[in-house]
């Protein structure tokens, strides 16, 4: 149960963090219980994370503002385990460096800046890069679907997240047609392997068709000899009229 004092500096926080909410990040009180926040971040462009949507919880003991609260994250990230209380210098792992001027945007703003990072501590996790972008792509409709808090606690977002979810889908569905596309492209600009080809044939077929290159590199043959011949008679002719024309 909420102390007097923790309810009064809970309450002002709620304020503050309305009036003027830190980036990438939205906080709030549970109606039924003031200790217990729920926040999202918002996966910050050119991280991982990019659009992302994590949902996770903050636990205030009664004695808050003095004594730190838990944080955990509730959605999949690639970065903390879900539902694990994580150990960070402003949560209740470490209470001899918590500091009771921090405040609920404080805690968040932390907890963002250590989500980026590469550190390791206790409910940490450790997944390439692209583990993380897919959970990101996923994660409005993991809270959407598998997480029953998220849509206990903010209703406003389920209408906005259905509909970034079928944007989602109709741009990926567009990228597949265009990868589909591409390799077909692909496909028709291939240099043929007369090798292959010939070897699935039946031995009549591959006999006719190695005739039938043999006599197109005949004329090929022919052909450039004609010319060659031709250039040597112009040549000779065109000498041997300078000739007579040096003699006149």
């Amino acid at each position: 149960m909420a102390s007097r004092q923790s309810q009064k500096r809970l309450t002002k926080e709620y304020r503050a963090i309305q009036a003027n909410p830190p980036p990438f990040i939205t906080a709030k009180p549970n109606e039924e219980n003031i200790l217990e926040w729920h926040y999202i971040i918002t996966g910050p462009t050119s991280t991982p994370f990019e659009g992302g949507q994590y949902h996770g919880i903050l636990r205030f003991p009664s004695e808050y503002p003095f004594k730190p609260p838990s944080i955990s994250v509730v959605t999949p990230n690639g970065r903390f385990a879900c539902n694990t209380r994580l150990c960070l210098s402003m949560s209740d792992y470490h209470p001899d460096t918590w500091n009771p001027a921090w405040s609920v945007s404080t805690i968040l703003t932390g907890l963002l800046s250590f989500m980026t990072g590469d550190e390791s501590t206790t409910g940490s996790i450790t997944t390439s890069d692209n583990v993380k972008r897919r959970l990101a792509r996923e994660s409005k409709n993991w809270n959407m679907n598998e997480n029953q808090r998220f849509r206990k606690n903010f209703p406003e977002l389920i209408e906005q997240n259905a509909k970034d979810i079928a944007k989602q889908k109709e741009l990926e569905k567009q990228q597949d047609a265009l990868n589909a596309s591409k390799k077909l492209q692909q496909e028709d600009e291939k240099p043929i392997n007369l090798q292959e080809n010939i070897e699935s044939l039946d031995p009549e077929d591959r006999a006719r068709l190695l005739v039938e290159q043999n006599d197109d590199t005949e004329q090929q043959s022919n052909g450039l000899q004609k010319i060659t011949l031709v250039g040597v008679v112009l040549a000779a002719f065109v000498a041997a009229y300078f000739s007579v024309i040096r003699r006149g």
